[in-house]
């Protein structure tokens, strides 16, 4: 790309990269007089690495399943010249946003949150006053998602419970996640297809995704889709999307005292729970895709006008 934009005679105007793969053609945009869009999905890399470095030191059997720990120094050399090229940022969480102070200068951050899919159900699912509350989890079982957090918070509960997870094992396992597993109250169905998971949603009655570091977070959307109340921290894009006690519930990271009593709340009422399911379901009904697309191609229309 970096070498058609030095090269090819197209009136391009701007270049719009994601991050990790922007660097050359940023390069080029620049010494050919064409705007530079960065879109960085996750967290800043040193906000990332700050946060796991904490949990690591907090939970030091958890160590092992935080990738981010790993990162090279070339690659994060690599995605702050990213940042040094760009003219503007956009950025799908206020939490994103956060993790660029000092870090982006004068550039403008703009927050956009992603959209939802349609809603797929007529109906949330219904809970009988016998049944065990239904909880669903989806990604990594890694500490990055708070996994260790909410296997304390369900420990916690003196309510009647399931928990489904959806997401593949880190390479090394902690003891406590396999005896986890073990559990007769936790179904773990691995990684399993798109269309598989908004089936689970379907069946689900509370998502719950605890996690300490996350650029948006696109579960949450999809469990808002599927007419599920979501707990989540105020390190996704739950802040930006949700309505605290109307469609879903911001819990701190690291705690799963407030994480199971949350829980316990939805278990114990269930008429706020459907309340709550059906407010979710019709926030994923306003937040679609293509008002998505329409607020970035009015800002790059904007940026473009400026010129």
């Amino acid at each position: 790309m970096a070498k058609r934009l030095r090269t090819d005679r197209e009136p391009w105007r701007a270049v719009y990269a994601y991050e990790d793969g922007a660097l050359e053609s940023f390069k080029a945009a620049h010494e050919t007089g064409r705007l530079a869009i960065y879109d960085l999905p996750i967290t800043h890399w040193r906000t990332l690495r700050c946060l796991l470095e904490e949990e690591a030191e907090r939970l030091p059997e958890w160590a092992c399943t935080m990738e981010g720990l790993r990162d090279s120094a070339e690659k994060h050399a690599r995605k702050d010249a990213e940042i040094e090229f760009a003219d503007h940022i956009i950025v799908a969480s206020s939490f994103t946003r956060d993790s660029l102070s000092g870090i982006a200068g004068d550039r403008p951050v703009h927050v956009t949150p992603f959209g939802c899919p349609p809603p797929a159900l007529t109906r949330p699912a219904g809970r009988e006053a016998s049944a065990p509350l239904q909880l669903l989890y989806a990604g990594h079982l890694a500490q990055r998602k708070g996994i260790a957090d909410l296997i304390s918070a369900v420990g916690m509960l003196e309510i009647d419970w399931h928990l489904t997870l959806a997401g593949p094992r880190p390479a090394k396992v902690p003891a406590s996640l396999d005896r986890f597993l073990s559990d007769p109250r936790v179904t773990w169905l691995g990684a399993i297809p798109h269309a598989t998971l908004m089936e689970e949603m379907a069946r689900a009655h509370v998502f719950v995704f605890p996690s300490i570091a996350e650029g948006f977070g696109m579960v949450i959307t999809e469990a808002m889709a599927a007419g599920l109340p979501v707990i989540t921290t105020p390190h996704t894009a739950g802040p930006d999307i949700l309505d605290e006690g109307i469609d879903g519930f911001i819990v701190p990271i690291r705690d799963p005292a407030v994480l199971a009593d949350r829980i316990t709340r939805l278990a114990e009422d269930e008429t706020q729970r459907q309340e709550m399911a059906h407010a979710a379901k019709a926030k994923a009904a306003e937040m679609s895709w293509m008002r998505y697309e329409t607020q970035i191609g009015d800002l790059v229309t904007e940026w473009l006008d400026a010129r």
